[in-house]
């Protein structure tokens, strides 16, 4: 029979835990508990006040030490208990740009008992009653400076409840994930119609579309739709704008945009966010991706998602 060295165990018992992703439970391996400052400022009372009895030999002053000490004791426990066996799942609540905020909504459960608990990820915390039965919701807005993936990271769980003389604390990590949209470029008009361009076929000029009017050229915009007679005459730089193709269709490409990677999905998500208002079915078109066109709030996240994505 072999024997296992008790050093195992023990390093094992002392090795903190480390949250699981997903939907936490913080239980007695993950919560902290350390004095705050007004238990801090009870110790030195409390030892003034048993020196006095003792000094004065007074008996009512020694069991009124006595009591407070109990107090805190057991307020330490239920500072612990106010904590433990919290439950907590987070999930992405609507759509951010890049410079934003993505809002997270942490949804939390008391385990049978009520709790009141404050949680904090990436900067912002909220303060939340967590009902005995059910669970209660709390939204954090977290900066988004940029665009991509943005988790929201770990969550820090505290009280100090009931007394406010210990702060009990633990760490979820939920896993919590989203995608940060492009920041739009300012508004200038759709590109031509596109269906030409995005297939190979007719009229790179127009897109298949009318032309409606001039509009003034603005910085990362495309210099193929410049109206160059009217620049050659002094007039400044001014787009050929087109009506949307027959059927309403549009292709929102890649080339049609100009500037470096981040400038093209800065204007490519301008686009799909007024083709989305203009009620057009459009199609997005990426080097090596494309999305078919279509209209509505999936086929819009989605084509917002991917340029998202796009890789940095």
């Amino acid at each position: 029979m072999r024997w296992r060295s008790p050093r195992v165990g023990l390093a094992a018992l002392a090795r903190p835990a480390r949250p699981r992703a997903g939907r936490a439970r913080l239980g007695r391996r993950t919560v902290y508990i350390l004095p705050t400052r007004e238990g801090l400022l009870l110790a030195p009372a409390l030892a003034a006040l048993l020196l006095l009895g003792l000094h004065y030999n007074n008996n009512a002053a020694l069991a009124f030490t006595f009591l407070l000490a109990s107090v805190a004791v057991v307020a330490i426990l239920h500072t612990y208990r106010e904590l433990a066996g919290v439950g907590i799942a987070a999930e992405p609540a609507g759509e951010a740009f890049a410079g934003g905020r993505q809002r997270f909504r942490l949804r939390l459960d008391g385990g049978g008992r009520p709790r009141r608990v404050r949680v904090a990820a990436g900067g912002v915390a909220a303060e939340v009653a967590v009902p005995a039965e059910g669970e209660a919701a709390a939204v954090l807005a977290v900066p988004a400076p940029r665009r991509g993936m943005l988790a929201l990271g770990r969550v820090r769980l505290e009280t100090t409840r009931p007394l406010g003389l210990f702060r009990a604390w633990g760490y979820a990590e939920t896993g919590a994930e989203a995608v940060v949209y492009p920041r739009p470029a300012p508004p200038a008009g759709l590109p031509p119609g596109g269906a030409g361009e995005a297939e190979g076929g007719a009229d790179a000029e127009g897109g298949g579309g009318a032309f409606h009017d001039l509009g003034r050229w603005r910085d990362g915009e495309s210099l193929r739709r410049v109206h160059w007679p009217l620049a050659a005459r002094g007039r400044g730089l001014h787009l050929k704008r087109f009506a949307a193709p027959a059927g309403g269709t549009l292709w929102l490409t890649w080339e049609a945009a100009s500037g470096d990677a981040e400038a093209r999905l800065a204007r490519l998500c301008r686009w799909v966010l007024d083709a989305e208002a203009a009620g057009l079915a459009y199609g997005l078109a990426l080097p090596g991706a494309r999305i078919p066109p279509g209209r509505g709030a999936v086929h819009r996240r989605r084509c917002l998602e991917r340029l998202g994505r796009w890789p940095r």
